[in-house]
């Protein structure tokens, strides 16, 4: 195993993740990932505990209770992409050099809910009118919008400031109302382009597309035609690379697999009733993505981490355990963080993988059980694995997968971990 950490491979995937680490567009979009930590956190505990509430306790997601405190989690994770458009154009702006970091960061939340969540008035059935905003992309789905609107409505402001296209104003002004007038005719250009570019692209759709539904669309053309060995293949493959790019993949992906996903489901849930034979659906094998801590297979990450020398991955290792167990890997993903992250790159996208193979032929030979039981929510391990079939060999086999996806992360984890404690000692020998 350290041969394959100090092979030539990682010795250049190592210069890779330096050389990214020092662009500031790449550290940009990690820092802004990691700056939403703190609610990413609050979204999963609550995410965990409701799913306890309903497991244990038989809570029914239509309970007054459970909606208000679910209203928690969609203000923290269901708001995740405004927050990071803000952090991103924050810290982009500050990397830059420019000043009035805040007004960049408001700047681009402006263009973002334009784009992805414009303000609406609508007309009831009774006459009243109401006025809304479309909540649809403000979670993880909109992430890559986030970070697209993010840097580029910073290069936007970067161009008219670098070219005087600006209100300027006598040097005795204090600094704060300088920045705001300096920064009119950029925040303009910048509502100008986006919002422009939106509307063009509804009126030539006649209001069936906007920017992240066309991203989506276009993600999403290939992924009907592909419910086949291979075919899944390329699905968790996919999702995976979505996710590392900053496009929620799970969202992308299901939205495809959802149809053929509950009619695999129905179809052995009646066989079943009828004591027939289930059936084997290709659709299962997408679980391979998922088996150990969320997508990516994520939690021998982080209890590697908890061992760590590094004080970084240490503290979210610890931050991402619980909801690891949930199978909610978020806190992980964007802690350490993995997207972006040319380190993690192939065990967090090629990892699934192995766990495919080795599900197809469990399937194959018959060693675990065919799923029947439908469950959209959220559970620890373990009872994921069981609730679906209710047979104990699907349990057994997560369990015999777990050192093939820990040494599947191991040698990533030892170059990573390398780079954080160089990076650490660094900064306290300043």
């Amino acid at each position: 195993m350290n041969k394959l950490v100090e092979s030539k491979l990682m010795k250049w995937l190592e210069k890779v993740s330096v050389a990214l680490s020092e662009s500031p567009t790449f550290s940009t979009i990690a820092s802004g990932m990691q700056g939403n930590l703190g609610f990413i956190m609050v979204g999963a505990v609550i995410q965990v505990g409701l799913a306890i509430a309903n497991m244990v306790f038989g809570l029914p997601t239509t309970n007054e209770w459970y909606i208000r405190i679910n209203s928690i989690y969609n203000t923290t994770m269901g708001l995740l992409s405004l927050m990071v458009t803000f952090n991103i154009a924050f810290n982009y702006a500050k990397r830059l050099g420019m000043k009035g970091h805040n007004v960049h960061g408001f700047t681009a939340i402006v263009c973002y809910i334009l784009v992805c969540a414009p303000i609406t008035t609508y007309t009831l059935a009774d006459g009243n009118t109401v006025t809304a905003i479309n909540t649809q992309f403000l979670g993880a789905t909109g992430l890559f919008v986030a970070i697209i609107i993010g840097l580029l409505s910073v290069r936007i402001s970067k161009f008219c400031i670098d070219h005087h296209w600006v209100i300027t104003m006598p040097d005795s002004v204090p600094e704060g109302v300088l920045n705001s007038f300096n920064n009119i005719i950029p925040i303009l250009i910048n509502i100008v382009v986006w919002y422009g570019l939106s509307t063009a692209l509804s009126v030539l759709t006649n209001g069936q597309l906007t920017i992240p539904t066309l991203i989506i669309f276009v993600l999403s053309i290939p992924l009907n035609a592909l419910l086949s060995p291979i075919g899944m293949l390329v699905i968790i493959i996919f999702g995976q690379l979505l996710w590392f790019f900053g496009i929620h993949g799970t969202s992308v992906v299901f939205s495809v697999m959802m149809l053929p996903m509950i009619m695999a489901y129905q179809t052995n849930a009646a066989l079943y009733e009828a004591g027939q034979p289930l059936l084997f659906s290709y659709v299962f094998l997408w679980g391979a993505n998922a088996m150990w801590g969320g997508s990516g297979n994520t939690l021998p990450l982080v209890l590697m981490g908890l061992k760590s020398k590094s004080k970084t991955i240490k503290a979210v290792s610890k931050a991402a355990l619980p909801a690891g167990l949930f199978n909610i890997n978020e806190p992980a993903v964007f802690g350490y963080p993995i997207m972006y992250n040319p380190l993690f790159l192939i065990p967090y996208v090629f990892g699934p993988v192995i766990v495919y193979f080795f599900y197809w032929a469990a399937y194959a030979f018959e060693l675990i059980a065919l799923p029947r039981i439908l469950i959209l929510t959220t559970l620890p391990i373990f009872m994921s694995h069981f609730s679906s079939t209710l047979s104990m060999t699907n349990v057994i086999f997560a369990v015999l997968m777990f050192p093939v996806v820990w040494l599947t992360w191991y040698p990533f984890f030892k170059m990573y971990e390398k780079k954080m404690i160089a990076e650490e000692e660094a900064a306290e020998a300043e």
